[in-house]
């Protein structure tokens, strides 16, 4: 398949490399002109399934030259990109190509409506997935280990009654795993659940240097506000009507379970051994940036929607927009920042199915 990655980021340079090895036909986009020399000669990935020097069918600066043929786009960026991701496609994709976001956030439902106010063209469907493909770290310019690939990868699609023929392209390649809709992936997320907490409940020891979060950061009493975190979601989850698997957040915690999760079998083992976690984390890391400021705003928006309740969600947004200066609650991507929160859970539902053929989609970009 002729695969476009836009990012060159850990998740960026894993997914190339990854997929060029798997035999796909690889062009990445990066941004900067010295990050495109950094990989001309291809990637060397360390992973649990392939490894190896990955050639690169190409590696540009022109985002129209990486799309322009692409049967798969996959954006491997953080959310907090997305905006800028969308204004740049809007005028450069086709009508038979697939969007990938890794994950998303509900970014599927956001760059479509974005694409489309900007005249843009909208493609055959924007997908995005509940996790990372890949939990990987850059080892240098050109290299990035990746020791734990996911076994179980929610995925969702915009519009959902394109789910089908956009799943049968993904299987191929990622160990996708059947959505009802975008949102059911987005709510799938284990960023906003695992990553805020660790990130709060540590903050005295990573403003001291560089801390691994997922080690000596995973305290008992930091669980006890990731599982709090995690029923609320699995709360919310239901009162949309979404089924199971939840992959709730035990799957990863609990060996016994580690099969049914998204990392499936020793993923937490091998996450902890490889010692690439132990990094420098600040305010503008994406655990805060995008799992924090995107993710829960997102959460604690579903959970009204549905009438969950969700303490804990709107008591990490509290704390982390007096750490941050600003209101996070209602804003990023919470369902009335989208657009989205004049209409009933029934009406987000139908338009997650529909698209922009819903009769909804013309006052939802008006919003």
């Amino acid at each position: 398949m002729n695969v476009a990655v836009l990012g060159g980021s850990n998740g960026g340079l894993a997914a190339a490399a990854d997929l060029s090895l798997a035999g796909h036909r690889v062009r990445l986009w990066r941004r900067a002109a010295g990050d495109v020399a950094a990989v001309r000669d291809g990637i060397t990935l360390h992973a649990e399934v392939r490894s190896g020097r990955a050639k690169l069918d190409r590696v540009t600066v022109d985002l129209r030259e990486a799309v322009d043929g692409a049967e798969l786009v996959v954006a491997a960026v953080p959310a907090t990109a997305h905006d800028d991701l969308a204004k740049r496609l809007a005028p450069l994709l086709t009508e038979t190509q697939i969007v990938l976001l890794t994950p998303g956030t509900l970014g599927a439902f956001a760059m479509a409506r974005d694409v489309a106010r900007l005249g843009g063209r909208l493609p055959l469907a924007f997908a995005e997935t509940g996790t990372l493909p890949y939990l990987a770290r850059k080892t240098g310019p050109a290299d990035v280990k990746a020791p734990v690939r996911a076994a179980n990868l929610p995925t969702g699609v915009f519009p959902g009654e394109r789910t089908d023929a956009v799943l049968a392209k993904l299987a191929p390649l990622f160990p996708v795993r059947r959505c009802v809709d975008a949102l059911d992936a987005a709510l799938a997320n284990a960023g906003p659940i695992i990553h805020p907490a660790l990130v709060l409940l540590n903050l005295g020891a990573i403003d001291a240097g560089r801390f691994d979060v997922h080690a000596q950061g995973t305290t008992a009493s930091v669980r006890r506000l990731i599982d709090a975190v995690d029923d609320e979601r699995m709360t919310t989850r239901r009162g949309w009507g979404y089924p199971v698997p939840h992959y709730e957040m035990a799957t990863y915690y609990d060996e016994s379970r580690g099969a049914e999760g998204l990392y499936g079998a020793g993923a937490k083992a091998k996450l902890l051994a490889s010692g690439l976690w132990n990094e420098t984390v600040t305010m503008e890391h994406r655990y805060v940036t995008e799992d924090a400021v995107l993710g829960l705003s997102l959460f604690e928006s579903a959970a009204r929607t549905a009438s969950a309740p969700s303490p804990a969600v709107s008591g990490l947004l509290l704390l982390y927009g007096v750490l941050l200066g600003r209101e996070l609650s209602s804003c990023g991507r919470a369902l009335e920042g989208l657009g989205l929160g004049d209409l009933a859970l029934r009406e987000i539902k139908t338009l997650l199915q529909e698209g922009w053929t819903s009769n909804v989609w013309a006052r939802v970009l008006r919003a």
